[in-house]
């Protein structure tokens, strides 16, 4: 009998720290520090690749990022395959090219094209296959794409142009049109090209980040807004600030179960620093869980 009560004491020892860390493990996800496209499982995170604002597959298999996207003769869309770690070219439009995501199946992924005249299309590729342009801003499809992401649920694409935020099939037909009035108590001219609403994996559920005033000490390092990330509840239509006062957090992305999310950010002894930015998760009800320096992290567009 004492020798059963001392193994299980010795088994709870070893098996209760295992248990609290994998609650806390990222999962699989891209990112960048500076120009250098990171991809991190467990262990230290990988290099596969140098460019921008990178996006990952289903099942963690593929990556793409944007090289040169500020320079319309050389952008292009980069395509890696994660086991080989080879990066092969995906799409080379012409223009100015940004915001890659790729659909839940990863099967295909949206991007957004600016002409050099200025004018925003959002175009969709398949890996193999011609690029195609889906829409062109103006008129039903709203004024811009900013932020373009999938809905796990149904596939489809969700933008905003700062005023609305839209719905449209794969197929570039507008289905939905939402104020975004409508998730901030009726005041506008609250969002900007940056903020990014990201429907929750199993639920009705929509994150978004959202500019915000500052802490204290935040607006003394910083003569700017800060910005907060919120949950927006259909059903009841409750807005719930997720992060804390003492953290500016942007570009939010749902873990694919969607237990999490993972976001950019600095807490406020951080801000005003040359390179303040970090890698964050942080679940409903729970405090953020600081990641370690980087940019933009995504984690699989699905399971």
């Amino acid at each position: 009998m004492a020798s059963f009560v001392f193994l299980t004491s010795l088994l709870l020892i070893f098996l209760t720290p295992m248990a609290l860390w994998s609650e806390t493990l990222p999962p699989p996800l891209v990112y960048t520090r500076g120009d250098t496209v990171l991809f991190k499982t467990e262990g230290p995170p990988r290099e596969i690749g140098h460019g921008r604002q990178p996006a990952l597959s289903a099942g963690a298999r593929q990556a793409v990022w944007v090289e040169h996207g500020d320079d319309p003769a050389r952008a292009q869309l980069t395509l890696c395959d994660i086991a080989l770690g080879q990066a092969v070219p995906l799409a080379k439009t012409g223009g100015y090219l940004a915001s890659p995501r790729f659909s839940p199946d990863g099967r295909s992924i949206v991007f957004l094209r600016r002409t050099e005249a200025g004018m925003s299309e959002l175009w969709s590729v398949r890996p193999g296959e011609k690029p195609h342009r889906l829409a062109q801003a103006g008129g039903q499809a709203g004024d811009d794409f900013f932020e373009p992401v999938f809905s796990p649920a149904d596939g489809r694409i969700m933008y905003h142009d700062m005023g609305f935020l839209y719905a449209m099939s794969p197929a570039g037909q507008v289905i939905a049109k939402t104020p975004l009035t409508h998730f901030t108590q009726g005041r506008a001219g609250v969002f900007t090209s940056t903020d990014r609403f990201v429907p929750r994996p199993n639920s009705t559920a929509l994150a978004f980040s959202m500019p915000v005033e500052g802490s204290p000490l935040f607006r003394k390092k910083v003569p700017d807004l800060s910005s907060a990330l919120f949950l927006f509840d259909p059903q009841s239509g409750k807005v719930s600030r997720l992060t804390p006062k003492n953290i500016t957090a942007f570009a939010p992305a749902w873990t694919p179960d969607g237990s999490a999310l993972t976001f950019t950010g600095y807490d406020d002894k951080q801000a005003g620093s040359a390179w303040p930015f970090r890698i964050w998760m942080v679940r409903p009800d729970q405090p953020p869980v600081d990641m370690g320096p980087g940019e933009d992290p995504m984690p699989a567009s699905g399971p």
